[in-house]
């Protein structure tokens, strides 16, 4: 897992992206904007919540926000991969099961 600073770190990166202002992110999110800058700070950790929120406003998985930043994902490549997780996290269920089997198909063939 990352640090507190990481996870910090990534979220404004993620919320510069979107051209996200602290105060905007704060709103969508349900925090306050001193929350908002602690996080990023690294002063404070998201709760569960926070980050289950703050992953559906920045279109990034929980995941992306808690684990180590593989250092073979560039940016545009991370980029790519949050594009395909928003697309995923908007498709119906029934959908959703055959994007996943069509990923796990191009995955094995690789």
């Amino acid at each position: 897992m990352t640090s507190g600073k990481q996870i910090g770190s990534l979220v404004r990166q993620l919320r510069k992206a979107q051209g996200m202002t602290q105060i905007e992110l704060a709103e969508a999110i349900g925090r306050t904007m001193d929350a908002v800058s602690m996080i990023e700070r690294g002063n404070s950790v998201p709760s569960v919540e926070t980050l289950i929120a703050l992953s559906k406003v920045l279109n990034s998985s929980i995941e992306s926000l808690l684990l180590p930043e593989d250092a073979q994902i560039t940016p545009a490549r991370r980029d790519k991969i949050n594009q395909g997780y928003a697309v995923l996290a908007s498709l119906p269920d029934d959908k959703l099961l055959i994007a996943v089997d069509q990923l796990k198909a191009l995955a094995r063939s690789s």
